[in-house]
């Protein structure tokens, strides 16, 4: 990785140079080489193709290689996000192989979408929709076949049917399995289970684009309505971590100074009556013109823990005065992206209940928050633009000295926790389960589960 310690950052910060690993080969037996870094660059800003967010990549001037195994990036200006964006294993987009793409005027639909081939251990073998994804190992890996032959993912959207195949061992492992079932995992006989701290955070997102989230006080009342502890006990099993802000502990840039907005009903209702929300002969509250405060709470359909996670919450919102009506979606269709009409990033909901990834650096928030982000810039579906927010992330980014950017991040997450426009609800320990014979399974913070596939083998 790129530092000035290696020589990999120049001194005015404007250069990043990469040296490629020699001997690597794409899964087809092909070289991997500092041309495909470059065709993936120029794939990303291709305008033709539908990409999620262009953030980081539209901050580079130019690209070159110089040799086969060197790549290099000009940026236009500092930008300390670069070393956690381009092409690394937290980064949003991989390496794409430039003899297999470089024929097509976009990447939009093309047969590599869905029989991929990429330089890891296991190589792709089919995707039955639906159903399971079958992966077989690669002879041609840089550090040598892995010890298992074959991984197939099951893709099973209900959690019980996972649990019921488990207790028929049926499966092998589960990753991140819910927290509303840890005690019936623990029960299972030839099984391991372990916690893991984890960058996964839950949150509560209040759409900005509608009036009602105008005010603070009705956003703070939010906050101070819905008891987190007792949800993280009652749902999780004290599984997860209370969370206020959405750096976890672990990193570099955690704040523990913001507000904690503990559970306080009657300060909930103080901040409604003050904003001039009376309650009605209902039990809901209305506005001077009769409105009420209804919405309607999100989250993805299927999914064990949010749906009665959000069941806590829409009673404590009512307790009150406030009317949640549920309507979850499947995750598809919750998370798609703008063009495919996604409905966080269209802005087709009022509140989200939802778990997003804080990423290894703290960059990768500019696009959730700046204004700037919102879609389809950026992943910024709150449609929340505070100049406050754009001017801490900008300042944020100016600079490689973890000391500096602290200073920034420190701002970013009280303003986060103050404005309540996302309400963090938990840290994340990550449930693994995984059979007795699996051998050298071993998660870890902020990395994905199967880092270390290559390792992996049944005994």
């Amino acid at each position: 990785m790129p530092s000035y310690e290696n020589g990999g950052i120049s001194k005015d910060g404007l250069t990043l140079t990469y040296h490629l690993r020699h001997g690597v080969k794409w899964q087809d037996g092909e070289p991997f080489t500092a041309q495909d870094c470059i065709f993936t660059y120029h794939a990303i800003m291709n305008p033709a193709n539908n990409v999620q967010s262009r953030a980081g990549w539209d901050r580079v001037a130019s690209v070159e290689a110089p040799d086969p195994y060197t790549f290099v990036v000009h940026l236009t200006k500092i930008y300390a996000g670069a070393i956690t964006t381009f092409f690394v294993p937290s980064g949003n987009y991989p390496v794409l192989p430039a003899h297999l793409l470089a024929k097509y005027p976009n990447l939009n639909q093309v047969p590599f979408n869905t029989h991929p081939v990429g330089t890891g251990p296991f190589k792709f073998v089919k995707w039955v929709h639906g159903d399971h994804i079958e992966w077989e190992a690669n002879p041609l890996y840089w550090r040598g076949p892995p010890k298992l032959k074959r991984i197939v993912y099951r893709i099973i959207p209900d959690d019980n049917t996972i649990l019921t195949q488990l207790q028929t061992h049926e499966l092998d492992a589960w990753f991140r399995a819910p927290s509303s079932m840890y005690p019936e995992l623990q029960k299972l006989q030839g099984y391991r289970v372990q916690l893991e701290a984890s960058n996964v955070f839950a949150h509560i997102d209040l759409n900005m684009k509608n009036p009602i989230f105008n005010d603070i006080r009705v956003r703070q009342a939010i906050n101070y309505a819905i008891d987190k502890k007792k949800i993280i006990h009652d749902v999780t099993h004290d599984v997860h971590q209370p969370a206020y802000a959405d750096q976890p502990s672990f990193s570099w840039a955690y704040e523990p100074d913001v507000m904690h907005f503990d559970y306080n009903p009657a300060k909930a209702r103080q901040l409604l009556d003050e904003a001039g929300w009376t309650v009605g002969p209902d039990g809901v509250r209305v506005d001077k013109d009769g409105h009420k405060l209804s919405f309607a709470l999100s989250t993805l359909s299927g999914g064990t823990t949010g749906v009665l996670a959000e069941t806590f919450v829409q009673s404590m919102l009512k307790d009150v005065g406030i009317d949640a009506t549920v309507k979850n979606y499947p995750t598809q269709i919750f998370f798609n992206g703008y063009q495919q009409g996604g409905i966080l990033q269209t802005g087709k909901y009022d509140v989200a209940f939802f778990a997003w990834v804080a990423g290894v650096d703290p960059s990768d928030d500019e696009m959730l928050y700046a204004c700037y982000g919102i879609p389809p810039k950026g992943q910024n579906s709150l449609f929340w633009c505070d100049p406050r927010m754009d001017a801490a992330q900008k300042g944020a980014l100016s600079s490689y000295d973890h000391a500096v950017r602290k200073k920034y991040y420190s701002v970013i997450q009280k303003l986060l926790a103050s404005e309540s426009v996302t309400i963090f609800q938990w840290f994340a320990r990550q449930i693994f389960v995984t059979s007795d014979d699996l051998k050298n399974f071993k998660p870890a913070p902020a990395v994905t589960s199967n880092w270390n596939t290559w390792e992996w083998e049944m005994k």
